[in-house]
């Protein structure tokens, strides 16, 4: 893709100037055409490419990323402009005025100055890669060459609510036994390095033999304090250099493969994933997108490495002149349920809409499992929590009671 200048003249026989992307000069003389713009003069500015490509990289790097429930808001509230046949120029400046903060307000208010200098809504949204992703802009442009913008839009709102839901379910479910992890391990570790050494000197003084399960918890409350330094340094050389490592490919790609993998939360990634996979081919290619390119966009949707390399491998294999179902199937990746109503899908014509139904299928999968898991995790976690203080106390008054049991039967012999 290649930035090009462009002078043109609008109905009203105003001069526009301006920078648009694409593969060669008649593609941007075909593009301002469908604007109904007369044009002067295309060409590609060579001298702009590598400012203007350094100035998105710069902004995307300091501009904060738009959330998925920003962007689905923003999407839904579009299509209504759309469907109106309220202005673009004016629907668009009356989505800034209504939005009073964040990176999808700034983008708007710079998509209106744009449309109304000229440019496509997709190629002023190509300037803000923070906001709109490639598949976004991928869509906006299949909707606009078919002229079916306003129906895409709508369809891009509907996806993104529920992506948004799905994230947002997972997360939820995801949370509570985090907060309790920790919980439990600064709770424990309370009472090793401050409640246990109290017992420890008191037991000392008295002299008295301690029980093998008091003398364990010492025995842990020692080394943890001798050596606390070297832990707290050793839990942060982890923690960095498993920060280090999930910035690379290998890293991040092995931590994916975990997630699928993980006891009680695997599955639900994996439903997660297949969902937001499902949804996103089959939206891309209802929208009139190639195979190719949509198994391309799908890609980063899938937000998973794992997939994502499978999905490279399909696309290789489809490019080859295999089959869609086949090529799926093929690399072991994805389950037997999404593909037989793929190769359903694609013996019927309709892969799209298969696709679709495979996506609120796997999307009830996971209501139903982190539904089933918030009501499982709840009892677990007091079960974890309460076993792993309870020993500790216990081991600590054990001494104790011993002491009360021999008291009793001195008084009893005497």
């Amino acid at each position: 893709m290649a930035t090009y200048t462009y002078v043109a003249k609008d109905r009203s026989g105003v001069e526009l100037t301006g920078f648009l992307t694409g593969s060669s000069d008649d593609e941007i003389i075909q593009r301002l055409h469908q604007q109904g713009l007369a044009v002067l003069h295309v060409a590609e500015d060579r001298r702009g490419q590598a400012a203007i490509a350094w100035k998105a990289q710069f902004a995307a790097w300091n501009t904060r990323r738009a959330s998925t429930r920003d962007l689905a808001l923003f999407s839904r509230q579009l299509a209504t402009v759309l469907e109106s046949g309220i202005p673009l120029v004016k629907g668009l400046r009356g989505l800034s005025a209504d939005s009073s903060r964040g990176p999808v307000a700034k983008a708007v208010a710079d998509l209106a100055t744009r449309v109304e200098r000229g440019e496509s809504i997709s190629d002023a949204m190509a300037t803000h890669p923070a906001v709109f992703t490639s598949m976004y802009l991928s869509m906006i442009r299949a909707g606009e060459r078919a002229g079916t913008l306003d129906k895409i839009v709508v369809e891009l709102s509907y996806y993104l609510e529920k992506v948004d839901d799905i994230k947002t379910k997972v997360k939820s479910a995801m949370m509570y036994p985090v907060f309790i992890l920790s919980f439990t391990i600064l709770a424990t570790l309370f009472l090793i390095l401050k409640i246990v050494p109290t017992f420890s000197d008191i037991y000392k003084e008295l002299g008295q033999e301690l029980p093998g399960l008091t003398r364990l918890v010492l025995s842990i409350s020692d080394t943890v304090r001798a050596h606390a330094v070297v832990a707290l340094g050793g839990l942060a050389a982890v923690v960095v250099s498993t920060g280090a490592a999930l910035r690379t490919r290998r890293g991040l790609r092995i931590w994916h493969g975990m997630q699928l993998r993980m006891p009680i939360f695997g599955p639900i990634v994996t439903k997660s994933v297949m969902s937001r996979f499902a949804r996103t081919f089959g939206i891309l290619i209802g929208s009139g997108l190639p195979i190719l390119e949509s198994l391309d966009l799908v890609k980063g949707a899938a937000d998973n490495l794992v997939v994502s390399d499978a999905l490279e491998e399909v696309k290789t294999k489809v490019a080859a002149g295999h089959g869609v179902t086949e090529s799926f199937r093929a690399t072991g990746a994805f389950p037997e349920m999404i593909l037989q109503l793929m190769a359903t899908g694609e013996e019927a014509g309709e892969l799209d809409t298969m696709l679709n139904k495979s996506s609120d299928f796997y999307d009830r999968q996971v209501e139903a499992a982190v539904h089933g898991m918030s009501s499982l995790i709840e009892p677990v976690m007091i079960v974890l929590v309460g076993g792993i203080i309870g020993f500790i106390v216990l081991s600590m008054f054990l001494p104790i009671f011993q002491m009360g049991d021999a008291m009793v039967s001195g008084s009893a012999a005497m």
